[in-house]
């Protein structure tokens, strides 16, 4: 009997195991992104610098930050536990790294949502953080040109846009070549340019 229920077990573990992994797949080819964590560097520097930041410069805790493809919602919780009085939204559309960002954040205060990221309203966002890939910078760029308030913060990790110059760099201290953090600052709102 007991060889049974763990035979089961196992049966049911790699069924679950298979969809997730056919629909990280099926998000991959869909989306173009696949699910890669932010390193904790990069995490550490955007709690000890977003206070500047919120509200275009003025230091200050509250304000709304939004995560584009949050993953696990690692960045968010870090963000929300550094400044509570934050409002933390994340988009994530794969379903392993949703799952384990709706379990991350309970009792944080953290918001996550499965959805596409652009069909949200992200006027009344202070900041927006997302690691993507080259792929989908240009589309990110207009979505976030068109919408985002003058003062508003963009940190892209790893990818940049390709036609919105970053106002700084930061690089990993342990890395300085590798990946960096990509900060843009809005200063006006821009009209939606024409993808191909």
């Amino acid at each position: 009997m007991v060889i049974i229920v763990l035979l089961l077990f196992i049966l049911i573990a790699s069924a679950v195991a298979l969809v997730l992994s056919l629909n990280a797949l099926i998000n991959i080819f869909r989306d173009k992104v696949p699910y890669v964590s932010t390193p904790k560097w990069a995490i550490d520097w955007l709690c000890q610098h977003a206070s500047l930041l919120l509200q275009g410069g003025v230091a200050r805790s509250a304000g709304v930050v939004y995560d584009l493809g949050c993953g696990d919602a690692r960045v968010l919780i870090a963000l929300k536990k550094y400044f509570p009085d934050i409002t933390a939204i994340g988009y994530e559309r794969n379903w392993w790294p949703y799952i384990l960002a709706k379990a991350r954040i309970r009792r944080t205060g953290v918001k996550v949502y499965r959805r596409n990221f652009y069909k949200a309203d992200l006027k009344n966002a202070d900041i927006v953080f997302c690691f993507l890939i080259h792929s989908v910078m240009p589309k990110v760029e207009n979505l976030l040109r068109s919408q985002l308030k003058p003062g508003a913060t963009v940190y892209s990790y790893g990818f940049t846009f390709p036609n919105w110059q970053p106002t700084e760099r930061i690089a990993n201290p342990n890395n300085p070549k590798g990946s960096k953090i990509n900060v843009y600052r809005v200063t006006e709102r821009a009209k939606p340019a024409t993808l191909k």
